[in-house]
């Protein structure tokens, strides 16, 4: 085809190679966009997690009284979690075992509807003395997909409130050490 002076383009050959290439290039992109943004939805959530173990023992050594992360639904830890102490505003001592009971109300967490979280044994609340110490070493997976494999992230909060994550299911027992930056490695 002859163009006429002053007019450029593509021919339709050069068109067509280019759209080959570009999509040979989307599809082996898009597995590697599909990890990253799972690991990164855990990596928020565990942050968010992290965060609310931190503040619940805070306030407990703040107040000098227990505090609690307690599920939004009771045994449900996918609809999110909320940080409350266990006084009332007077500082008068309240039974606190859901986040709509009584008691001071700290701070509420909503958990993304792609990241689902459990609580290991059973866990129903982490409660933290005084002293910032809890009992039994709670720990939480959360788990999110990236196509067709899961992804999966453990949270451990030790006897002293120390917090750690690992890459992979829950394991028995405390963890001690991290690298801190667990979630690159959870999509196996």
């Amino acid at each position: 085809m002859n163009k006429l002076p002053g007019q450029a383009g593509f021919s339709m050959i050069e068109l067509m190679i280019a759209l080959v290439v570009l999509s040979v290039l989307v599809s082996l992109a898009v597995p590697s966009y599909t990890r990253m943004m799972a690991e990164q939805r855990l990596r928020q959530a565990s942050n968010e997690l992290r965060m609310s173990v931190s503040l619940a023992r805070s306030e407990a050594i703040k107040r000098n009284y227990a505090t609690r992360l307690l599920p939004s639904t009771a045994g449900n830890w996918d609809d999110g979690w909320c940080v409350k102490a266990t006084t009332d505003a007077s500082g008068n001592p309240v039974t606190v075992n859901n986040c709509s009971a009584s008691g001071v109300s700290i701070s509420d967490y909503a958990l993304s509807d792609s990241v689902s979280m459990e609580g290991q044994s059973s866990v129903t609340s982490v409660s933290f003395n005084a002293w910032g110490r809890t009992e039994n070493c709670p720990t939480f997976q959360l788990e999110t997909s990236a196509g067709d494999e899961t992804c999966t992230i453990c949270v451990y909060v030790s006897n002293t409130g120390a917090i750690v994550s690992l890459p992979g299911a829950c394991q028995n027992g405390c963890q001690t050490t991290s690298d801190g930056t667990s979630w690159l490695e959870s999509c196996g």
